[in-house]
């Protein structure tokens, strides 16, 4: 699995780019920085997106994409996400008022992009490249799409995972060079945020998305045998520790007492993104200060093999 960055930061500057993660040059985690990051033919390339929730630093590029690779893809670009982001993305993003409807363009039956949505903790299948096939869905999954109303008001407050926890026996089933599992385990932020274990034929990796305290996720992340990495958020500075519970993210201080809830903590590397460019020094100087072992700060252009 070769994971390159083409963004890690909680916001723009020309020195900053929000999150995007690159898997095999097919595959993206969220949809900050692609067209930003990437030439036009590699744009076309991609197959597959993991979106983790609707936030605009999250999904902003998503409508460039699909304006710039219309007419050069026989398949839609597959967005997969939770059934909130889902209905976000079709009732205001994708809605032909903030940007034409590119899930029904050129037309229902052979759009731009498609979304696949999934329920949390089920797991899904992505195939290799090459391989023209609905993604292998667990229990749980809808693909249909998603209607376009959506409920009045958004929670101010972050919301907190209430999935029951699952058995901790999952057995692993092989997969194929080029094929990978998926799944989705929520976490807290104002709205739906799904965080992911990414499963290839070498190992796993954990990705947080956006959230503040949560337990879920660890207690995931404690079963997993084969866990390779974790990209896991880190916002804001301690003295805005106020600012960081309402809006779902995690400070130094919270990320440290989060790490305490990982087993083997040490042994798994530790790649920290998301910073604020705003707070960017203040929060890193603290995060050195906490003297994690096995932990990288990410940089635009990291590039990763687990």
């Amino acid at each position: 699995m070769r994971v390159r960055v083409l963004g890690c930061h909680g916001g723009e500057t020309p020195r900053h780019r929000t999150t995007c993660l690159l898997i095999d040059e097919r595959i993206t985690i969220d949809a900050g920085s692609v067209c930003r990051s990437l030439a036009l033919d590699e744009q076309v390339k991609l197959d597959h997106m993991l979106i983790s929730h609707s936030h605009m630093d999250h999904v902003k590029d998503l409508a460039l994409l699909a304006d710039q690779v219309i007419g050069r893809r026989a398949q839609p670009v597959v967005l997969h996400c939770g059934p909130e982001t889902a209905e976000t993305l079709s009732s205001s993003y994708f809605n032909n008022y903030l940007w034409p409807d590119f899930t029904r363009i050129p037309s229902p039956q052979a759009p731009v992009m498609k979304i696949d949505v999934h329920e949390p903790e089920s797991s899904f299948r992505i195939p290799p490249a090459g391989v023209v096939a609905s993604t292998t869905p667990a229990k749980g999954r809808r693909s249909s799409r998603p209607a376009t109303s959506r409920r009045a008001g958004a929670s101010r407050r972050p919301v907190r995972a209430t999935t029951r926890a699952k058995s901790s026996t999952r057995s692993l089933e092989p997969l194929v060079e080029g094929e990978y599992e998926v799944r989705f385990i929520p976490v807290t932020h104002p709205v739906e945020s799904m965080a992911m274990i990414i499963r290839g034929a070498t190992g796993s990796i954990l990705y947080s998305s956006d959230t503040g305290p949560t337990t879920r996720l660890w207690q995931v992340a404690n079963q997993i045998p084969d866990l390779r990495g974790m990209f896991v958020e880190l916002s804001f500075p301690n003295h805005m520790q106020a600012l960081a519970d309402v809006a779902g993210h995690y400070t130094p201080r919270t990320l440290a007492t989060e790490l305490k809830k990982l087993k083997n903590r040490d042994e798994i590397p530790l790649f920290i993104y998301h910073l604020k460019p705003t707070f960017y020094e203040a929060t890193k100087n603290e995060l050195a200060g906490l003297h994690l072992k096995n932990a990288h700060l990410v940089e635009l252009t990291d590039e990763f093999t687990f």
